[in-house]
């Protein structure tokens, strides 16, 4: 199977946009593991429609102006971690969720390392948000695309930064207190947050077919 790609800069570094067919199968990181998320033989493909359209909405993101993805996406995985990467894109903007909460959610109470284990091999990164996951005392924990980035888009859903202001080389040390901050932030929140139900999974979950 061959799959399409282009490339886009953005604040977390250049990022390679992956297609399969008409779907969005892919978004790597520009130091990705070779061997983490899996596909076939890779052209360039600068004209695919759902490519031009992934690169629009997220620099809206990244932007500030967009809070959800409305893409047709497509997962290659076990069933186990279509579960877990379905479970993720119920996750809110600007809320995280703990890997045993995760583990709840697909009724699967005692898989929260396996949990952890899927959410590293997510292969579509920002619009399945796993940056949203988090250790249970909050600690931020590892991240395909670096701990640095992780915080960068944990505090962008904050409001804590500007991408922006960023591009401009207007970062300054306030900038990074505030990053700091969004550490601190979540470990509150994970330690202070009720119980909740399940959420809904959304219209993009019937994509994986469970």
């Amino acid at each position: 199977m061959t799959y399409a790609y282009k490339l886009m800069d953005s604040p977390v570094g250049q990022l390679k946009l992956v297609a399969n067919g008409e779907r969005l199968a892919a978004i790597l990181w520009e130091h990705d593991k070779p061997n983490r998320v899996r596909l076939g033989e890779l052209i360039e493909a600068n004209d695919r429609p759902v490519l031009i359209e992934t690169e629009r909405q997220l620099n809206e993101y990244f932007a500030g102006t967009r809070h959800e993805f409305d893409l047709p996406l497509t997962f290659q995985g076990t069933d186990f971690q279509k579960q877990v990467w379905a479970a993720l894109l119920t996750i809110p903007f600007g809320q995280t969720r703990s890997y045993s909460e995760i583990a709840t959610q697909i009724g699967n109470v005692n898989a929260v390392r396996a949990v952890g284990a899927a959410n590293g091999k997510n292969p579509i990164s920002i619009v399945a948000p796993c940056h949203r996951v988090i250790g249970a005392s909050g600690d931020l924990t590892g991240f395909a695309g670096g701990l640095a980035n992780k915080m960068l888009l944990l505090s962008l859903e904050a409001g804590q930064t500007s991408f922006e202001a960023e591009a401009d080389g207007q970062t300054d040390m306030f900038a990074l207190e505030q990053r700091a901050t969004v550490k601190t932030q979540v470990k509150s929140e994970a330690q202070t947050k009720p119980a909740r139900h399940a959420p809904s999974r959304g219209t993009q979950a019937s994509l994986f077919g469970n």
